[in-house]
């Protein structure tokens, strides 16, 4: 999401609240890009409101648009302690930094910016001529890869690769079926950033959807199937050699009350062969039953 620079440190005041008229009168100045004007009222509130950050950060916007980058630098700073969130403020002393030359400084706090969680740099700072200079140094490609990494994870993330064999569009059949049968259909893709595989689903009468995410908290796979028959199953588990294994639990299987123990193997054969191996178990693991066993072919 990409957020105007005015509205961002609009934001950084936080809950807004009734403006005294000497706010107002900064605010509208602000907005007009007043910047004198401007920077004259947020002198003013900084002393009035000391305990305040919006009055320190846009007295140092306020400055940096006037060309005034020495004297932004402690603003920015002071609003920062006062509680302007550290991406913003990084960012911006990292423009006042390369407007004053000082490129180390520079890349300092846009490193820093990024260890904070800063994704995008917004319009107008995204053509601002200071920072612009800095697209020389082979230091802004890895702050560019450290923004899209904020905003791009799993891509980054070698457990989220752990699945991209059973990414594609297949043929599913029984493992005995013969290889003329008319097969099922499975097309499975990545979505939000790479960060889900999506499993769809489709046999006649019958069809679904499986959403299979790594979970970093757990250091799990996990996998949630919802189908046709209202059913809902549920599996966590993890790569082993070089295959995803599954276990968790299905409803009821008929004349049973609980929802059965299972295992799901999802068997990496070739790379245009993958064979999903269901399984369940009425004795707390001890006995495996296969409840299913599908060969995927890659559709050509």
């Amino acid at each position: 999401m990409i957020i105007n620079t005015l509205l961002l440190t609009i934001a950084l005041a936080g809950p807004q609240q009734a403006m005294s008229p000497a706010q107002q009168k900064a605010n509208d100045a602000f907005i007009g890009q007043k910047w004198s004007e401007a920077a004259a009222a947020y002198q003013a509130l900084a002393k009035e409101m000391p305990n305040a950050p919006q009055p320190h950060f846009r007295l140092a916007a306020s400055l940096v648009s006037l060309g005034k980058f020495e004297e932004a630098i402690p603003h920015f700073q002071q609003a920062e302690k006062l509680g302007s969130p550290a991406p913003q403020v990084a960012l911006r002393l990292a423009q006042a930094y390369a407007a004053l030359g000082r490129s180390d400084d520079a890349f300092a706090e846009l490193k820093r910016a990024t260890d904070r969680g800063l994704g995008i740099v917004p319009p107008p700072l995204d053509a601002d001529p200071s920072l612009l200079k800095l697209k020389s140094d082979p230091r802004f490609k890895t702050f560019e890869t450290s923004m899209d990494r904020n905003v791009r994870p799993c891509e980054y993330d070698p457990h989220f690769r752990e699945l991209d064999y059973w990414i594609g569009e297949w043929d599913v059949r029984g493992v005995n079926a013969p290889p003329n049968a008319p097969p099922s259909k499975s097309v499975i893709i990545k979505v939000h950033s790479g960060c889900v595989i999506l499993e769809t689903y489709n046999a006649p009468g019958y069809a679904g959807q499986s959403f299979n995410i790594w979970d970093r908290s757990k250091g799990k796979w996990h996998q949630t199937w919802v189908d046709t028959t209202g059913g809902l199953h549920e599996y966590w588990g993890g790569p082993k050699d070089g295959s995803i294994i599954y276990e968790g639990s299905i409803p009821p299987l008929p004349g049973q009350q609980e929802r059965s123990q299972t295992r799901m193997s999802l068997l990496k054969i070739g790379p245009d062969t993958v064979r999903q191996l269901g399984e369940t178990s009425l004795d707390g693991g001890k006995t495996w039953q296969v409840g299913y066993d599908l060969t995927y072919t890659r559709r050509k």
